[in-house]
């Protein structure tokens, strides 16, 4: 029995380093998501003079510099590993100024084809990018939304057990007619210690 602790033990200690270096991935990668809106946002703002003779001009500007500077929060908090109840606060934030920004631009689109504005040039490549930073937002979501499993099942693992007691619910003896080992799992997600 003692030796079914340590083994157990030793697996704890590697899950955890693993779930240790999804965490700092994950948050590497929305680090770098959030930079990557950063500019797509910088870039929409000044792609906004292509709506210059729109009545909503000053409106699509502010709507397009509020995304830039949501963005630019969302990656310093990324950037610091800031608390994770931070970073879902500010893509929602994030979700809710490109709404704002993709619904004013479809007002102008329809002003301008009533013919109640004119633009100068096609929008071609503001609807592209703007398609891009969407994608990008939802990749974002993403990843904090796995971000925030990976916490959590980290939590759980690590919750504090009774000295002297292994929680064995997912750990299987192999019969005694083999070598002797462990399973854990089952299904197709299972593996065998042996000694």
């Amino acid at each position: 029995m003692a030796l079914f602790a340590k083994t157990a033990a030793v697996l704890t200690l590697a899950c955890s380093a693993l779930s240790g270096t999804a965490f700092a991935d994950t948050y590497h990668h929305i680090d770098q998501l959030a930079v990557t809106v950063e500019r797509q946002a910088r870039q929409l703002e000044r792609e906004m003079s292509a709506y210059r003779f729109s009545p909503e001009y000053g409106h699509l500007l502010a709507d397009s510099r509020r995304l830039s500077r949501v963005a630019a929060h969302l990656h310093e908090v990324a950037h610091d590993r800031g608390c994770l109840a931070h970073l879902e606060a500010d893509v929602r934030q994030l979700e809710w100024s490109f709404q704002h920004l993709e619904s004013t631009l479809e007002h102008v689109e329809e002003n301008r084809f009533y013919g109640h504005c004119r633009l100068s040039g096609s929008t071609l490549h503001v609807r592209r990018l703007m398609h891009s930073v969407e994608l990008n937002i939802h990749h974002l979501r993403d990843d904090i939304r796995s971000l925030s499993r990976i916490q959590h099942h980290s939590e759980h693992r690590n919750a504090v057990r009774p000295f002297g007691r292994v929680d064995t619910r997912f750990y299987q003896p192999l019969p005694t007619s083999r070598s002797r080992g462990i399973t854990i799992g089952g299904g197709s997600s299972r593996f065998t210690i042996r000694f």
